[in-house]
């Protein structure tokens, strides 16, 4: 604007502001008022702001909050963070900021707001036993959609750390969260043929700033380039951080990643710089939601190389209450309390128990939607006839790296789900069968399912991080960590076994009694006339009456006396503890994971920790209420003291109810180990066994899954198949280089070609 326009637009502001003055005076100030203030902010190009002496109280927005809250969390209950905003015809609107990131300000929310009639309040939604998110919610008394828009691109700014695509969700519209997907989420795809489409073939990219001009990966190394790139042909987006550096730095470029790729392939580097790729999104966010840009945060942060998770309803406390229902505390490492990532770790560890049992073992709170199939045609514990069964997620050669002379290539063994383990116990690490691990995995994979192929990304990201020194020792993270969690069970610990310990003859005897009966009539008798009838059967014999009133009294009584027994040989070893060793004792069975076993001592210690264990065991947990113990007071008692624990706007469930339960345990197991290999072509695993990825057929797509716009992978590309050598944690190399001339493949040799694998059709709008 020239000198001489911008003084012509002032004074036809300055004389519209009059002329507004002059029509208030004589009281016809708010319609023609609005108007003339409207024309004075288009003329000075500034936002128009209306009138703002409104009741936010009155309003349309604030009369609907409720409703419109509980529509939105009726359809996304689970994690889904999202800003979200509703119009009504008042000119009133409402603002969602669903699961706010840690570092998001109330003082923030209240600037981006402060030139409105405006009021904000939290909305607490349950999910699990007691873990819960914190929503929050502007009402605008009377606001533009300009303003409107404005704001979210503010908030955005702060919640994502990224104005970039400040897209809105309308709350209006009755879109569903989505579990299952019929695109294809699973991709295996080799070193050699990354090697291939980036060096051999030279796949081209194109910064937004400079579209004209095309970079490859090499020239993003030689360049030290940093940001989010697109490929030229649709289909891959290249995010280049710099390694060994705190990406708190480049934070705003990890939601435009997030926001234009909905999936992790793998990854290549050089000295300098890590070059993330990643599928261009296909599937809308409401199927895939971008990952999150705290948690990619909180990835970076972690300086453990292992992480864990796990559901111990084995533990001491935990197990089967009065009521039938099983109950255990929920383990998460101390970095994963009360984040997203912790709690997606939960919630496919039930999946992982759940369908691999045929969908028997229902949590109670949780309600996810069934796949529609299952990976075995009966529950697997029941298939295999055992007593005691371990299911694992583990990082057992989740991703494979080459180091070549001038650069590294990264490649994921699938992207679908984490490799599947099974065991026969805990103490018995050893499979129950590869081919059982093998049929679960592809099953896994190939569910659709959101939830587990997200965990695959948030694994990748932390496994690529640590790999290259990238690291975030930002303030924007909250500690989350309840400190009182670990020990908590200490007291119902000491109080069950100060009873055994103090126990009399008469008592022991009674209770044996009891005991015995109660077996005896619940599964007891029905076993014996099992075995009975197998006897008459081949040895051609009947039993008379008073033969099985014979048998039944002697088994009867064996039950009781070996009962007794037990009873009496844990009392003498309580008594025989001085007090130090007690508390040692009540403090391992509270919390297992708490001692390390290093030494003759704490060896020991365990094995007197079994022999309690094996007592309540025998006992059954559900008739603890026989010695004073009632497990349900128990979980509330535990409940009730971390019920005031939680991050900032998210806390994890403390417990987990299951029904259905059995002796069973697992989790996940995730090691910062990368499987180093010595070719891009038909290398082994480096934890033994097994061949490189490798094509095979396409999948079907399961029963019950919903197809939701977006583009699918080409029917020309191919399924890989899976196996993976079960183990607790990785065994992967992390640091060892291989032999001293890696082998790169022919061009004939290479695979297929990006295009065949990932579509390279138009994307409606890039990234959306």
């Amino acid at each position: 604007m020239t000198s001489r326009s911008r003084k012509s637009a002032l004074i036809i502001a300055a004389a519209l502001v009059a002329a507004m003055a002059v029509i208030t005076i004589f009281g016809r100030h708010t319609k023609v008022a609005e108007s003339i203030k409207q024309q004075t902010a288009a003329i000075l190009k500034k936002e128009y702001i209306p009138d703002q002496h409104v009741d936010v109280a009155t309003t349309m927005a604030y009369q609907k909050l409720d409703s419109v809250y509980n529509l939105f969390r009726k359809n996304f209950r689970m994690h889904y963070q999202t800003i979200g905003t509703a119009s009504f015809p008042d000119s009133s609107r409402i603002i969602l900021i669903a699961e706010p990131a840690p570092f998001l300000e109330s003082d923030s929310v209240e600037a981006a707001c402060k030139q409105f009639t405006h009021q904000t309040s939290q909305h607490h939604f349950k999910i699990g036993y007691d873990g819960r998110v914190t929503d929050m919610a502007i009402v605008l008394g009377n606001a533009t959609t300009e303003n409107l828009d404005n704001i979210v691109t503010r908030l955005s700014k702060q919640q994502y750390l990224s104005d970039y695509k400040p897209r809105a969700h309308n709350l209006l519209e009755s879109s569903k969260r989505h579990y299952f997907t019929q695109d294809d989420l699973d991709y295996q795809i080799t070193l050699g043929e990354f090697d291939d489409w980036f060096f051999t073939q030279g796949e081209t990219f194109i910064d937004e700033k400079d579209t004209a001009h095309d970079i490859t990966v090499e020239d993003m190394f030689h360049e030290k380039r940093r940001g989010v790139f697109f490929s030229r042909a649709p289909g891959l987006v290249a995010w280049c951080i710099r390694r060994n550096s705190d990406i708190g730095k480049q934070a705003g470029d990890i939601r435009r990643f997030a926001l234009d790729a909905d999936l992790i392939l793998g990854a290549l580097r050089d000295s300098a710089t890590l070059v993330i790729i990643g599928r261009e999104r296909e599937v809308p966010l409401e199927v895939l939601p971008p990952l999150r840009v705290e948690t990619v945060l909180l990835v970076a942060s972690i300086s453990s190389k292992e992480l864990s998770q796990s559901l111990d309803i084995n533990d001491c406390m935990a197990g089967k209450m009065a009521n039938g229902r099983d109950w255990c505390p929920t383990y998460l490492s101390r970095e994963l309390e009360n984040t997203e990532l912790g709690h997606l770790l939960t919630i496919t560890d039930i999946l992982l128990k759940d369908w691999s049992e045929s969908g028997t073992i229902q949590e109670a709170s949780y309600h996810y939607p069934s796949p529609g199939y299952f990976p075995f045609d009966k529950p697997l514990f029941k298939k295999l006839g055992l007593n005691e069964l371990v299911y694992n997620w583990n990082t057992a050669n989740t991703m494979y790296a080459i180091d070549l002379p001038e650069h590294t290539i990264y490649t994921l063994n699938r992207t679908g789900a984490l490799p599947v383990s099974y065991f026969h116990s805990q103490e018995r690490s050893t499979s129950v069968g590869a081919q059982y691990e093998r049929q679960a995995g592809n099953y896994f994979a190939h569910t659709g399912n959101t939830d587990l192929a997200r965990v695959v990304q948030y694994t990748a990201l932390y496994q690529l991080f640590m790999d290259n020194g990238v690291h975030y020792k930002g303030k924007l993270l909250h500690p989350a960590f309840p400190s009182n969690k670990p020990y908590l069970l200490a007291k119902p610990c000491r109080s069950l076994l100060d009873v055994f310990k103090n126990m009399p003859d008469s008592q022991i005897e009674q209770l044996a009694d009891t005991l015995s009966r109660i077996h005896f009539d619940a599964y007891g008798e029905k076993q014996i006339n099992k075995q009975l009838r197998q006897n008459e059967r081949e040895y051609n014999f009947t039993y008379t009456e008073e033969h099985e009133k014979e048998i039944f009294k002697n088994v009867n009584k064996q039950e009781r006396d070996a009962m007794a027994e037990e009873f009496r040989s844990v009392r003498s070893m309580l008594k025989g503890l001085s007090e130090d060793e007690y508390t040692k004792l009540v403090r391992y069975l509270a919390y297992p994971r708490g001692t390390t076993i290093n030494s003759q001592e704490s060896y020991n210690r365990m094995l007197k920790a079994q022999k309690v264990n094996n007592l309540l065991r025998h006992i059954g947990k559900n008739n603890l209420m026989l010695v004073g113990l009632d497990l349900a007071k128990v979980r509330d008692y535990f409940v009730g003291n971390l019920s005031k624990s939680g991050g900032r706007y998210l806390k994890t469930p403390s417990v987990i109810i299951t029904y259905n339960d059995f002796i069973t345990t697992g989790g996940h197991n995730i090691s910062s180990g990368i499987s180093r290999v010595g070719s891009t072509t038909n290398y082994k695993r480096s934890s033994g066994g097994g061949s490189a990825p490798v094509t095979s057929t396409p999948k079907a797509s399961p029963p019950g899954t919903s197809k939701p716009s977006g583009t699918s992978k080409p029917s020309g590309s191919t399924q890989p198949s899976s196996t993976s050598k079960p183990s607790g944690t990785s065994h992967a190399s992390t640091g060892a280089k291989p032999s001293p001339a890696p082998s790169r493949p022919s061009a004939s040799s290479a695979g297929r070609s990006r295009s065949s694998v990932i579509s390279t059709n138009a994307r409606p709008t890039r990234g959306f």
